[in-house]
């Protein structure tokens, strides 16, 4: 099988990461395992629980490893109860993620507020695991664009912005905030508007000021409401 891996992620983003796979099956963790150890430089462990993963070494710290957990055959109750459980917490600070997750638990928002990075379901491919610990090894999160989406809303549920009477905004502000709004980043900005990005740095930070607001996302949603 070829691998999906670019090749610095075998030869550079793991080495020296503990990669540790855990669940309750052994045949499924070494299938896995098999499968993580042809395509990537992780050093590779398994434990059939979190309680079996060391936090150190004889005192001195692991560092920050990746830690794989199946949830294969778990209720709904068992994986709450395992997302608030010691075991769970003592190794929360590592790249957790799990796998065989069942999209009808709907487990990603409490998953996250727990410190899981990334969600490999029962049907992904082999494919979207390799792809997935990449991502997620490499300081990314690996989850559902709704679920983003969804969380990002959550988070201004009956939270109202401030929405000025009459705002001091210049009209190149103005301009810039519109630019802004269409999703472009500031090197998008910054060619639309025939402007330094040093120049949209210092632009966004006078918008921010005069509108009360502390980053882009609700700088965005103020110009839907105002502009």
């Amino acid at each position: 099988m070829k691998s999906v891996f670019p090749s610095k992620c075998a030869d550079c983003c793991y080495r020296g990461r503990h990669l540790y796979v855990v669940g309750k099956l052994r045949f499924e963790r070494e299938l896995i395992s098999d499968f993580i150890r042809t395509h990537t430089a992780a050093q590779l462990f398994q434990a059939d629980s979190l309680e079996k993963v060391p936090i150190s070494n004889q005192g001195a710290s692991l560092g920050q490893k990746m830690i794989l957990v199946d949830t294969h055959d778990m209720t709904l109750d068992n994986l709450m109860r395992m997302l608030s459980s010691k075991a769970w917490k003592a190794q929360a600070h590592n790249l957790m993620s799990l796998f065989n997750v069942l999209h009808e638990h709907e487990i990603e928002k409490e998953a996250l507020k727990n410190g899981v990075r990334g969600f490999l379901y029962s049907d992904d491919r082999l494919e979207d695991l390799a792809n997935g610990i990449c991502a997620i090894n490499s300081g990314e999160f690996w989850i559902p664009r709704r679920i983003v989406a969804e969380c990002l809303l959550d988070s201004y549920v009956g939270k109202e912005l401030p929405v000025p009477a009459s705002h001091s905004l210049s009209e190149r502000e103005v301009e810039l905030l519109r630019v802004l709004a269409t999703g472009a980043s500031n090197e998008a900005i910054a060619d639309r508007l025939y402007i330094s990005p040093h120049t949209v740095k210092t632009h966004l930070h006078n918008i921010f000021h005069k509108i009360k607001v502390d980053n882009r996302l609700q700088a965005v949603l103020w110009a839907k409401e105002n502009l």
